[in-house]
């Protein structure tokens, strides 16, 4: 059963420079205890998927211009922000992408946690506070009662991120999106984290939209992945399919770019030279005549560059918006 369903999202920023379309029909589903992975290049909507997803845009500048966002079936676009707000944090929480910025700075850990479970239980300062305590000794901080006492530049940097995680689950909620959680961190203790997330989706059983652009977090954490491109949802596969075929020449763009440590990638003594995709995303405050990839594209036709793909299934559980798609898939071969 879905806990999370994403339709035909659409959101938009309204500046000097014209409208940019930072989500541009955006549609998934999220199944309870799932990992769904959502990668693309910086400036895909990647991030703005998700913050609109909590309707967390700033109003001034932008807002959810269409499609809706249904949590248990309840169209999250529709709501007051005062219900919001009871929502946020509880039923749905987010793990920012830099926990040095998103922590306050003049509060200490246990007040950040505990007023988070204050505001959706409703129970006293002292037991929330034994709850935040729960919390880090959940996440495994070492002496929690001690770390309850202290500020964010007192932590380490897997420390501060682990204490996002503990605010982010805290009241259990139902749906965890974790936007870039390891970026800033070494190999080392984005490993532990990753591990910590895993471990704590099977012992919660909470659903987690993992966003990234690393598909080896995707490899070892997602079970369903969704490509994203200039605002566009350009692949959706399981994780073994999207690695074994991959059918958008983007998406093999992404894989061409991952860095090989086995044996079978060294060719004439010698580690292979990794393969970019040439070019940038594009502007979002212009339209997109056909395909946004075509630009980038060693596949692209004249068709690609007209009409825009429309997003068809092409296996069991297996969608590509490429009008080149036999051509991509006879080229991996």
């Amino acid at each position: 059963m879905n806990v999370l369903e994403v339709r035909d999202l659409a959101t938009h920023f309204f500046t000097l420079d014209g409208v940019v379309r930072a989500v541009d029909g955006v549609s998934f589903r999220l199944a309870r205890g799932e990992t769904l992975g959502i990668v693309g290049e910086s400036g895909c909507g990647k991030s703005v998927t998700a913050l609109s997803i909590l309707r967390l845009i700033p109003p001034e500048t932008g807002r959810v211009v269409g499609g809706s966002v249904l949590l248990e079936g309840q169209d999250l676009v529709k709501l007051p922000e005062s219900d919001m707000r009871a929502i946020r944090g509880h039923r749905i929480s987010m793990i920012f992408q830099e926990p040095m910025t998103s922590l306050n700075p003049v509060l200490t850990i246990g007040t950040q946690i505990a007023e988070n479970v204050v505001r959706h239980t409703g129970v006293s300062w002292s037991a929330a506070l034994d709850r935040a305590r729960e919390m880090l000794e959940l996440v495994k901080i070492a002496d929690p009662r001690r770390r309850l006492q202290e500020y964010p530049h007192q932590l380490s940097g897997g420390m501060r991120q682990r204490t996002m995680i503990a605010i982010a689950l805290s009241c259990n909620p139902q749906v965890l999106i974790a936007d870039e959680p390891t970026t800033a961190l070494d190999v080392t203790i984005q490993a532990q984290i990753l591990d910590l997330m895993l471990e704590l989706k099977e012992k919660l059983g909470t659903a987690i939209i993992m966003i990234t652009h690393d598909l080896g977090v995707i490899a070892e954490t997602a079970q369903r992945v969704v490509v994203m491109y200039a605002g566009r949802k350009v692949e959706e596969a399981s994780v073994d399919q999207l690695f074994a075929q991959p059918a958008h020449p983007y998406t093999r763009g992404l894989m061409r770019a991952i860095p090989r440590l086995d044996a079978e990638a060294e060719v004439a003594g010698r580690r292979p030279r990794l393969q970019e995709i040439p070019g940038i995303v594009p502007a979002l405050n212009q339209p997109i005549a056909g395909c946004a990839f075509a630009p980038r594209c060693p596949f692209a036709t004249g068709r690609c560059r007209a009409e825009r793909p429309p997003l068809i299934e092409t296996a069991a559980g297996h969608s590509v918006a490429c009008w080149e798609t036999a051509r991509v898939l006879e080229a991996a071969a």
